[in-house]
């Protein structure tokens, strides 16, 4: 345990709680907006945007790019939208590995819903698949946007689609009932999240889907045929117990799947990119990518 995260996860113990009740989610959603790149990573990159079926779609090509290409996925409970923490995450990811990272901007609950977000993400990995070279696709996702990530890739699965090299899942959120029985013991000791807004997020965003179907909580899906899995848990944070529980279903169904936990790491740990605990994770992933010639 590093005394900075130590001290990171005392600094967010202070903030407002967004996810106490729906009413603190809906105050908090109507004040937030979305981040654009900060200056240092436009000076590292090229930053183009357009649409894509609809939706708005963030490129960023390094001044020297590796040919590897990264899809990824913000998280925000699906209601949230990009913040100044995922550009950290993405920054840091540019910088380790020199790859082209894509970001779709899919819409967020409650005016939109996973059936709208599957099909834009996959039209996006398709745009990305046919400029990298040999096929040196990989996608990420932080919290909501690893339980995205993790249902995109079972919906390519489904279609007989390629699968990506590897998924990197930064605390993901792959069961929204939030119906675990090991949730209560983490629910002291987690200093941002709480079930009943987490809870009311998941509906807004299922849009009359079970919370327990796959496009949802991909943790009810079949594991068989994804791509290799690469999760990083903080052992401070409510999804701790579901990402253990995904963890064994996967290794159940021949998946092969890594699960690193930073034992006093909170809710996304990895945006904390000033941690030893972070930085080791961000260079695990990068060793990951940067092996794929």
């Amino acid at each position: 345990m590093s005394l900075s995260m130590t001290l990171a996860g005392l600094a967010l113990r202070a903030l407002p709680r967004a996810f106490r009740t729906p009413e603190t989610v809906r105050r908090t959603a109507a004040r937030r907006r979305r981040h654009s790149a900060p200056l240092s990573l436009r000076r590292l990159c090229r930053v183009h945007e357009e649409t894509v079926a609809g939706f708005p779609v963030i490129t960023l090509t390094p001044g020297k790019p590796s040919g590897r290409e990264l899809i990824y996925l913000h998280g925000g409970a699906y209601v949230f939208p990009l913040r100044e923490a995922h550009w950290w995450i993405i920054s840091a990811l540019i910088r380790r590995t020199g790859a082209t990272v894509t970001v779709p901007l899919y819409g967020l609950a409650p005016w939109h819903s996973v059936a709208e977000a599957l099909p834009f993400v996959d039209a996006v990995h398709q745009a990305v698949a046919r400029r990298a070279p040999g096929g040196r696709v990989f996608v990420a996702g932080d919290s909501a946007g690893g339980g995205l990530a993790l249902a995109h890739v079972m919906d390519r699965r489904d279609r007989g689609q390629s699968q990506p090299r590897s998924l990197f899942l930064f605390a993901p959120w792959v069961d929204c009932t939030m119906s675990n029985p090991g949730i209560a013991a983490l629910e002291r000791q987690d200093p941002m999240l709480d079930v009943p807004g987490l809870v009311y997020c998941a509906r807004l965003w299922a849009r009359g889907l079970p919370l327990d179907s796959w496009q949802v909580s991909p943790i009810s899906g079949t594991l068989a045929g994804l791509a290799p899995v690469h999760l990083f848990q903080g052992g401070r944070d409510l999804l701790l117990p579901d990402a253990k529980r995904f963890a064994l279903k996967a290794a159940a169904a021949s998946l092969p799947v890594e699960l690193e936990v930073a034992p006093a790491g909170f809710h996304v740990y990895v945006a904390a990119t000033f941690t030893p605990e972070a930085r080791s994770a961000l260079d695990r992933v990068a060793g990951v990518i940067n092996s794929v010639e």
